[in-house]
């Protein structure tokens, strides 16, 4: 998502005016991520018009087209922690460890210090291994 709020940041300044509602719409979709997005996605796409030939320089248009296309056949990938329960919303360890640690810190009063933040990051990260 974080290539798709980049790419929607740069399209936002050079797209004609009236295109920017779709960009808004695959905003609101990829917030949301709803699970008939990737379809919405591919209806986005044809309604914007493309024209580009072999030599010719990629306008605003063509890009918004190929990030519309390019989300909407990877549709499940995006979402696949919603279908399998095995897969978690992020699949990166440290990410996990980190959350694990905010939700202690609110809870434990040990982690209100540096010492206690500390000895927290030690028992989470041996518990990764």
């Amino acid at each position: 998502r974080r290539w798709v709020g980049r790419a929607s940041r740069d399209l936002q300044k050079t797209l004609p005016p009236e295109w920017l509602g779709i960009l808004e719409e695959l905003k609101r979709i990829m917030e949301e991520l709803p699970p008939e997005g990737g379809r919405r996605l591919f209806e986005l796409w044809k309604q914007v018009p493309g024209n580009l030939k072999q030599g010719q320089a990629r306008t605003a248009l063509d890009e918004l087209r190929s990030v519309l296309i390019r989300v909407s056949e990877n549709w499940e990938r995006y979402t696949a922690f919603f279908h399998d329960p095995g897969i978690p919303w992020t699949n990166n360890a440290t990410e996990q460890a980190i959350g694990r640690m905010k939700m202690r810190a609110k809870s434990v009063r040990g982690y209100k210090t540096t010492s206690g933040r500390l000895n927290g990051l030690l028992v989470s990260s041996s518990t990764l291994t």
